[in-house]
């Protein structure tokens, strides 16, 4: 009894003040849980990209002909690394961008729902006759989820990812070319090709991939917290 007196003697606002307090902290831990499992599965795909370029970067490396000597060699393989400095930038932002994005959105549908059944809730009392704990529940589940289906759309983040990919797959496509061309030289798609001149199309190509991408759209953001003002 003296426990229970206890309880009833603490305001409600510390029950609501933990109770939002243990909500957010789950809301993290479930984010952090989903970004991890992203990570995991990301690595694993990812792995045997990096053996094949691993293993190609060798065989041209060890590579024996007549056509190429070892200061153009040499220059392949220093133009194969840079590239791959640049891949591993888009690969990084990809998957940071991609983790978060898929975080998010696995936990989207499950705070939509739980804002649903508090409405419903709502509804069958109306609000002034709702519990405060009803409708301090709402309000946060309401504004999680309005600021996690926002986030995505404001950071462009779904098109980021797409842009980043593209990036990606265009460099590992000219680090193939040089792998091809240092064991076929001068030879390219059965046309002879000299040196320098392979040497001036892969410059163009990567230059045409320099670009830092990351976007911030206000119009969406404005647009966003209108359509769930409503």
């Amino acid at each position: 009894m003296k426990i229970t007196k206890k309880l009833n003697s603490i305001p409600n606002w510390i029950y609501i003040t933990l109770s939002i307090c243990l909500i957010i902290t789950a809301v993290i831990v479930s984010f952090n849980r989903h970004v991890k499992t992203f990570e995991e599965l990301s690595e694993t795909s990812l792995n045997y990209l990096d053996q094949a370029y691993e293993e190609n970067y060798q065989l041209t490396k060890t590579a024996s002909n007549d056509f190429l000597s070892d200061h153009q060699k040499a220059i392949l393989l220093r133009k194969i690394s840079i590239i791959e400095k640049n891949k591993l930038h888009h690969i990084d932002l990809m998957k940071n961008l991609s983790k978060n994005n898929y975080a998010l959105l696995t936990l989207f549908p499950f705070l939509s729902a739980i804002t649903a059944i508090l409405v419903f809730l709502i509804i069958q009392k109306g609000w002034n006759s709702s519990n405060l704990y009803l409708k301090t529940y709402f309000i946060l589940f309401t504004t999680l989820t309005s600021l996690i289906g926002v986030y995505s759309e404001v950071y462009k983040q779904s098109s980021s990812i797409e842009r980043h990919t593209k990036n990606y797959l265009e460099y590992t496509k000219i680090q193939k070319t040089i792998f091809n061309y240092s064991l076929t030289a001068p030879l390219l798609e059965k046309e002879l090709i000299p040196f320098y001149q392979f040497i001036d199309q892969i410059n163009f190509q990567e230059n045409k991939l320099t670009t830092l991408i990351f976007s911030i759209e206000k119009k969406a953001l404005d647009e966003e917290m209108f359509k769930f003002g409503k």
